[in-house]
């Protein structure tokens, strides 16, 4: 078995190595056999999984060079997601009252990580009084997505009441499912929050050194002044 088909199909295709073994007419242990013998390094099952799911691919393209407007709208989405987003593992989820600050975050998503569009989803929580319908047309224009991608149902804690319900589109959590995407997103807040606050750090040493030195130059004058 040649190692360019092995790395082909299983490498560049991503396919696992049972779907290996159906393409060249073989079985997975052949397969297994020679991909160590090829020492070709097989993917986890967690990768594998990750594999299966994104047939294409990662389904976001992470920012190496940025213009201005996309290095603002960069740090607003980090620090953004840093304060409201969910700390669940697997998927990117903000949910706030104010329908602006998940309209910033889907903006961050689309121009700055050319997210796939098709993996984008908002959940509203509507009183059942207020019709499902039209909050399901008005957050599907608001977030600019189709319809079928927006999933409306009532909340689940019958003590809810009218009154507490502020808006009659209901609220609306948007969420993007990757995991690659949610540790990328992670990582990256952590190195811009990490990087921010130790310049923070720096600059109070750097003033607390200095504070130490005008004092010093303040006693050494003094003293002068008290031996005159």
């Amino acid at each position: 078995m040649l190692k360019a088909d092995l790395e082909k199909l299983y490498c560049d295709q991503r396919l696992s190595m049972m779907e290996v073994a159906k393409q060249l007419w073989t079985t997975h242990a052949r397969v297994l056999y020679w991909m160590k013998k090829h020492k070709i390094e097989w993917r986890s099952w967690s990768d594998s999984a990750y594999a299966k799911q994104n047939p294409k691919g990662d389904p976001f393209k992470t920012p190496e060079r940025l213009n201005v407007r996309q290095r603002e709208l960069f740090v607003a989405g980090l620090l953004l997601y840093w304060a409201e987003g969910g700390k669940t593992q697997g998927a990117a989820r903000i949910v706030n009252l104010d329908h602006r600050m998940p309209q910033l975050f889907m903006r961050f998503l689309r121009e700055v990580c050319h997210v796939d569009e098709r993996r984008l989803s908002v959940y509203v929580r509507l009183y059942q009084a207020f019709d499902l319908e039209t909050a399901q047309r008005y957050w599907a224009h608001l977030r600019d997505l189709h319809p079928s991608q927006v999933f409306v149902s009532p909340p689940l804690d019958g003590r809810s009441k009218a009154q507490q319900q502020w808006s009659k589109h209901g609220i609306a959590t948007l969420e993007f499912h990757n995991t690659k995407f949610k540790q990328w997103l992670n990582a990256a807040i952590e190195q811009y929050v990490g990087r921010f606050t130790t310049q923070l750090a720096n600059q109070g040493r750097d003033e607390s050194s200095a504070a130490g030195a005008y004092r010093a130059r303040a006693h050494a004058v003094t003293g002068a002044f008290a031996q005159a």
